[in-house]
């Protein structure tokens, strides 16, 4: 069994092999720092050359790092990391157990899960992989499996990709035009035109209808898309005349092949569902990693890169947003790149936003790992970006020049040592068998043998198994138009943010048509407390009446929701009534000096009955804002009007009113910023707890990284000292008893510190230091019987040194996990002079005079109101 060190950044891939024997190095664990992979990875390997098992052993590491990940997954295989089972027993795996092979092994459903379960048990336990390591990596992410196109997983709408950018378009010109035009191609090439940018005029329409749009700050949906294909919101595209260069009847055919796509039945499935929003897929809104599997094995050629670009394009977008550092944030796997990274002069949508990925992503500690089986399908000078290169077993010898080639490119960016011998070694790899080419190692290329997965790898998903494994999650699943619409008046702790999403008002109901104007004399008797005649206030009271939202129909649907009576007889008198109250509105911006960021809140307030003592518990009163340009300062008709309550008719009272309001405000509006005193970092105003834990899990995870470095580096020349002891230990041994075996074991050893004396600063060097020295014991156990005493011992110190590193490196980890987790909040006041005063008078507030069931019954008729009551 290989034992292997547990480590900050480290991800544990296998064993090495010897390139000239082809055996497996007993012992000798092969590590990849996970800050590698930040310059990217491509893994290529043709069917059964355990591509896919390699490829899912980066994102189990990833995961135990906590390190989130979006994959794109063609065919099926990679929704198999949803099926780790940390009891390893046969009841986990029966229900995902291949029926055919249960068939083809002669066995019952029941005997061929037993078998399965022993065959990972074993296979897992020869790589020292245990329950515990499995149940860290199932808990240390969300595992979500997306199905765009169809409602099998959890739906992504595509419309979140149409949205005006929230940053606006000033400054950030270059970078939304690279995004408006890879969607643009996308788009195009869903209804099977393959227009180019710049020279295609139904590329250059549409390009032009969303800068338009994007420019004003206007969200466009594919439907306004549609209707401004036909009538363009401009009337040039550069000098020409929109009907000059595209005449409307051919505009037309345009928007009639866009309309064919949200015409279609199935298209309904892409627009449901969660927003295409690049923060949500790789973090929970408690900001826990995910890991999103965008399953798109269902989708045409077409639909797949249509798809694939709006999501490049969101990363590109998300990433732009992002601090630098120098640990790996976020990973990006595409599990079989075929067709979208393709040589020129081939350019799918896909190419240029991934291009781009790779040539940018790096700064901001995004990874990038592609995949593919077919060698011949990729830009390989595109590649050159890429720092880390998997070969597993190729099909043909033109696929193993192709790679050869491509290594070239990567040897001549990198200005890497020529590769040696590559040609022989490929030929001769076995499944499970790659070369490791990592530029940033300098003692590669290896010949490795990967791990055991710890995923259970039973090949493709069915989409009727992934609604299975995503029934709890969508059970919880909100579409995408409850999302958007769903809102509610914003809590008075936090107030109204007009430019904030977090605080987005209730939206305000459509005013009904001005009601029927009552009788000049009253039909029934008016209720008590009610007059024809307004009372009369000093001019210098503002008076509002607040509009009518309801019909008397809906206010009596209202009543008997609310009380939950049936509403058998009712006459509807068509009276409006008017309650006097007292309106308040402020308006509040909140300044961070720290942060430089500002918001603006908007607090209302409806008190229906102002004490005499003019004390008002303002919190109690709080509705939703109003829209001063619905105010109206008349009625909107003749009305009925309620005796004003002594209090609001005294001028002094109301004044006081409003001084106490603006104390109020000042004592109690405040909003939420994010803290953590320990980095000393601060989030702005109006930002989410998910982003600000994202920005705090990153530099935490820098600066563990760092740590985690010089703590290896010391332990480092501790088994450096140790290894020369050695050395010297057993040059003096028998030569007569064990001369063969201590010329070995010298070689070993001399070869070894050869090697590694270039090596200095990343924690995995040390770590291969160490692994390398268990494979030094066992040899010095087997063929000395440590019959030198003082050999034992060194290597019994050697044992004791890696194992204080490694308790050293578990305990840095923990001080930067806790230090990621202790995200507090702070509550920002604003200062006096950002305090004014919107609306503040009488407020006339409408009813309808109502009989139900015989009795008379005064009913709201604004809702605004209705909600405060």
């Amino acid at each position: 069994m290989i034992e292997f060190v547990e480590s900050p950044t480290n991800f544990y891939l296998g064993r090495h092999v010897n390139p000239n024997t082809g055996e497996q190095v007993q012992g000798d664990a092969v590590y990849y720092d996970s800050r590698d992979l930040a310059t990217h990875g491509v893994v290529v390997g043709m069917t059964g050359s355990g591509k896919t098992g390699i490829c899912i052993d980066f994102l189990e590491e990833a995961v135990i790092d906590g390190i989130p990940a979006i994959v794109v997954d063609p065919k099926g295989d990679i929704t198999n990391l949803l099926l780790a089972f940390p009891d390893l027993r046969p009841e986990s795996f029966k229900p995902w157990v291949n029926l055919d092979d249960a068939d083809r092994a002669d066995q019952t459903l029941d005997e061929f899960a037993a078998s399965v379960a022993e065959k990972w048990r074993t296979g897992l336990a020869d790589w020292g992989i245990t329950g515990d390591r499995i149940a860290r990596m199932k808990n240390g992410a969300q595992f979500s499996v997306y199905t765009p196109g169809s409602d099998s997983g959890l739906p992504i709408s595509i419309l979140h990709s149409l949205k005006a950018p929230a940053r606006g378009w000033a400054g950030n010109e270059e970078m939304l035009r690279d995004r408006i035009s890879g969607t643009v191609t996308a788009l195009l090439a869903l209804i099977g035109v393959d227009a180019k940018p710049v020279e295609d005029r139904e590329h250059i329409l549409l390009s032009n209808i969303f800068e338009t749009a994007w420019k004003s700050g206007q969200d466009l949906t594919l439907e306004s898309l549609i209707l401004q294909t036909q009538r363009p919101p401009f009337a040039k595209l550069g000098v020409f005349d929109v009907e000059t260069l595209f005449p409307e009847k051919e505009r037309f055919q345009l928007a009639k092949s866009l309309n064919n796509i949200i015409a279609a039945p199935q298209f309904q499935s892409w627009i449901t569902g969660e927003p295409l929003d690049v923060s949500s897929l790789l973090f929970t809104p408690e900001g826990r990693p995910r890991v999103s599997i965008l399953y798109i094995a269902h989708l045409t050629e077409a639909e797949r890169r249509f798809i694939i670009t709006l999501l490049l394009e969101g990363v590109l977008g998300w990433m732009r947003e992002l601090e630098g550092t120098t640990s790996l944030r976020a990973l990006l796997y595409i599990d079989e790149v075929f067709g979208m990274f393709p040589p020129y002069p081939y350019n799918p949508p896909t190419k240029e936003p991934l291009l781009r990925l790779l040539k940018q992503a790096r700064a901001f500690g995004l990874g990038i790992l592609l995949a593919t089986q077919n060698p011949g399908d990729l830009d390989y000078k595109g590649l050159s970006n890429a720092g880390t290169w998997i070969i597993g077993k190729l099909q043909t010898d033109n696929d193993k020049k192709r790679i050869l080639e491509g290594l070239e490119n990567v040897q001549d960016a990198q200005s890497m040592l020529p590769l040696s011998d590559l040609d022989r070694v490929i030929s001769t790899l076995q499944p499970r068998q790659f070369i490791l080419h990592n530029v940033h190692d300098p003692t590669g290329p290896h010949l490795i043998y990967t791990r055991w997965a710890m995923s259970y790898l039973r090949g493709p998903i069915t989409r009727q198994q992934i609604q299975q494994l995503m029934a709890d999650q969508r059970a919880t699943h909100r579409p995408a138009e409850v999302i958007q619409t769903a809102q509610a008046a914003p809590p008075v702790a936090q107030g109204y943010a007009p430019q904030a999403p977090a605080a987005t008002p209730a939206p305000q109901p459509t005013p009904q048509p001005a009601p029927e104007p009552p009788s000049s004399a009253p039909t029934a008797e008016l209720p008590p407390g009610f007059n024809m005649i307004p009372p009369v206030l000093p001019s210098t009271v503002a008076q509002y009446y607040v509009p009518t939202e309801y019909t008397v129909e809906r206010s009596v649907r209202n009543w008997e929701e609310l009380s939950g009576q049936a509403a058998v007889n009712v006459e509807t008198r068509k009276r409006l009534l008017y309650r006097a109250a007292l309106l308040a509105q402020v308006d509040v911006r909140f300044e961070d000096t720290k942060t430089q960021t500002s918001e603006d809140r908007v607090y209302a307030f409806v008190v229906s009955g102002v004490p005499r003592t003019g004390r008002v518990k303002w919190e109690e009163y709080a509705v939703a804002p109003f829209d001063p340009d619905n105010l109206e300062p008349h009625p909107l008709t003749d009305a009925f009007y309620a005796d004003l309550p002594p209090a609001l008719s005294d001028s002094a009272m109301l004044k006081a009113l409003q001084t106490d309001l603006m104390n109020w405000v000042y004592q109690n509006a405040s909003v939420r910023v994010y803290w953590n005193p320990q980095l000393k970092l601060r989030g702005e105003i109006g930002g989410s707890k998910r982003d600000f834990l994202v920005r705090v899990q990153g530099v935490a995870r820098q600066q563990r990284d760092e740590e985690a470095d010089k703590v290896a580096t010391r332990y480092d020349k501790k088994l450096e000292t140790l290894e020369d002891k050695a050395q010297l230990k057993v040059q003096r041994l028998d030569d007569l008893r064990s001369e063969l075996d201590a010329r070995k074991l010298e070689e070993i050893i001399s070869g070894a510190e050869t090697a590694w004396q270039l090596l200095r600063g990343r924690s995995y060097y040390a770590l291969s230091r160490t692994s390398r020295m268990r494979r030094y014991t066992s040899s010095a156990t087997d063929r000395l019987g440590l019959s030198e005493q003082q050999l034992a011992t060194i290597l019994e110190e050697m044992d004791e040194t890696e194992a204080e590193m490694e308790k050293a490196l578990h305990a840095v980890e923990k001080k930067w996990a806790d230090i990621a987790a202790d995200v507090q909040e702070l509550a920002l006041t604003p200062y006096k002079k950002n305090i004014h005063v919107d609306l503040f008078g009488i407020g006339w507030v409408p009813y309808w005079d109502v009989l139900v069931n015989g009795q008379p019954v005064i009913l709201p008729a604004s809702g605004q109101v209705d909600r405060a009551e």
